[in-house]
């Protein structure tokens, strides 16, 4: 499985949430099923609560990716696993299709 790491360490919380927005899509052009969020931890805690919270998962979502937090014992990064939509997998079983 391909992975994409973004390092948004430093950045003020609304661009960091820019940033891993295209990433995610980035993620879905080159087909990664995970991403890896550098946040950082040291000089606060904002980015790092926000990327492990239930409202980032909600908000990704809503903007069509559906995100599984892994290991989470490392202050420092946050990291998904990109699921697959129901429509992705629809699409692709229809692509597969041969019709007669």
């Amino acid at each position: 499985m391909s992975l994409l790491e973004i390092n948004v360490h430093g950045h003020e919380l609304w661009g960091a949430i820019d940033e891993v927005l295209s990433a995610l899509e980035e993620c879905k052009l080159n087909g990664d099923g995970e991403i890896i969020i550098i946040h950082g931890y040291k000089h606060g805690q904002v980015l790092k609560n926000y990327f492990r919270s239930n409202k980032f998962l909600a908000e990704m979502a809503r903007e069509g990716f559906r995100l599984k937090m892994k290991d989470i014992s490392d202050p420092v990064i946050s990291s998904f696993v990109i699921l697959q939509s129901q429509i992705n997998v629809i699409v692709c079983i229809f692509h597969n299709t041969k019709v007669y």
